[in-house]
């Protein structure tokens, strides 16, 4: 029984509890075999989806790239769409695909890790009068993969198969998943992002800020585990890695943000870091597994709070401390502008005082708040100065549309502070060591 084995049958059994009794492995010269894991099970080793019914896994690896379906040119629609149909009728509802794929040697995995993730996140077909598609659970790296070869770009992704209610006829995007890395997350606007932060960086002040923002834990256990959430593009992870020997998992649902810091690591190849493309709030991270858990302004997007605490909660190890900058709403009546702003952006703000309560209600203690604001004014000018003053390195590789997009956005938020909408608070607590 494998290392790669036990990591997909744990993310498989996390996306459906109820267990797996029809299970086919394609294709046949498959590794994987699950012996002994999968005990009870029917399997059935296939060379084609077509002769699969009533699974509850299917376990496809290393067939995408190998048939044809993905390509150095892209995603091929027709041949993909025709795999991702079989599966969804073979499959029970509530079936788990799973979908290993090796894209180290593929010419440009920066384009097609966040293609294929988004291409079966959305994926939705009618059959038999239901219509259904892939709940999305992960796509995370093979741990065994980096530790015995220096790989990070062997990827599993877990789908569910579910029912779904038919999106409206003018809905841009499908999923939340798909609206971040269409709006707010394209490659290019990641790009300028990071310009304007820092290299490596999307989050204000970048690397400096973030050390200071690390430094708030008050100090930390060489070798111990991190859980980042929200870790875009991958700079504090790496810095958190570097800098105090930590090691560091990093999660973000940002397809686009999180294939650039995979493609960075597998470069870098430090074993101390790896990463999942997933939702936070609903993937099973495991009970007491980390020593801190970090995020910089990532959580304003999550509409379940108190799902978010309570499984914070139970990852962090006894005695562990949570660390969370954040926007957040402050006591000015909102201004058109700032709703509007709110609204797009889909964000869910919370005062510093609804912040400690709810930290309280999950049973953590030693409970800090902190408004940052002014700090937040401060980083916020300079970058705008930063972007007017270097304009003409900007435009190397940014449009003029772009300049305009960060210059009026940091414009913005400054009314926005000023008005006392917009604060960016801080959050620290420890899970009781008993």
């Amino acid at each position: 029984m494998s290392a790669t084995e036990r990591q997909i049958l744990r993310l498989a059994n996390a996306a459906a509890p109820a267990g797996f009794k029809q299970v086919a492995i394609l294709p046949r010269t498959s590794s994987l075999k699950f012996s002994g894991l999968l005990s009870s099970s029917t399997h059935s080793e296939v060379t084609s989806l077509d002769s699969v019914s009533n699974a509850d896994l299917i376990v496809v690896d290393k067939v995408l790239v190998s048939d044809g379906l993905v390509t150095k040119d892209g995603l091929q629609g027709g041949p993909l769409d025709s795999f991702l149909l079989s599966a969804l009728t073979a499959l029970n509802t509530g079936g788990v695909l799973v979908v290993r794929e090796d894209l180290s040697q593929h010419a440009n995995p920066r384009v097609t890790l966040p293609s294929l993730t988004d291409y079966v996140d959305v994926f939705r077909r009618d059959i038999s009068g239901k219509y259904v598609g892939f709940d999305f659970y992960c796509a995370e790296q093979l741990d065994s993969s980096i530790h015995l070869t220096g790989n990070y770009l062997d990827f599993v992704w877990i789908l569910r198969k579910k029912e779904f209610t038919p999106p409206a006829a003018d809905a841009a995007t499908v999923t939340f998943r798909d609206f971040l890395d269409k709006t707010q997350y394209t490659n290019t606007g990641i790009g300028a992002y990071e310009w304007m932060f820092g290299k490596d960086f999307i989050s204000p002040g970048g690397y400096d800020e973030n050390i200071r923002v690390l430094e708030q834990f008050g100090g930390f256990e060489y070798g111990a585990k991190m859980l980042d959430i929200g870790s875009g593009i991958g700079g504090g992870v790496r810095q958190a890695a570097a800098v105090y020997g930590l090691q560091v998992t990093g999660v973000d649902l940002s397809a686009n943000m999180l294939s650039e810091a995979i493609v960075r690591i597998h470069d870098e190849k430090d074993s101390r870091v790896n990463y999942s493309i997933c939702d936070a709030v609903t993937y099973d991270f495991g009970e007491n597994v980390y020593d801190y858990i970090f995020s910089r302004d990532c959580i304003q997007h999550i509409p379940d709070q108190d799902a978010l605490f309570k499984n914070i909660y139970k990852s962090l190890k006894p005695g562990g401390v949570v660390l969370i900058t954040m926007y957040g709403k402050g006591k000015g009546a909102w201004t058109e502008a700032f709703k509007k702003y709110n609204d797009q952006r889909f964000y869910h703000l919370q005062t510093l005082d609804e912040v400690k309560e709810r930290a309280l209600k999950h049973g953590f203690e030693a409970v800090h708040v902190e408004n940052m604001t002014e700090r937040f004014r401060e980083i916020l000018t300079n970058e705008r100065a930063h972007l007017e003053k270097e304009k003409a390195d900007f435009f190397k590789n940014y449009t003029q549309a772009e300049f305009d997009s960060l210059y009026n956005g940091w414009s913005a938020k400054l009314k926005y502070i000023e008005a006392d909408n917009h604060n960016w608070n801080l959050f620290r607590a420890r899970k009781p060591a008993h």
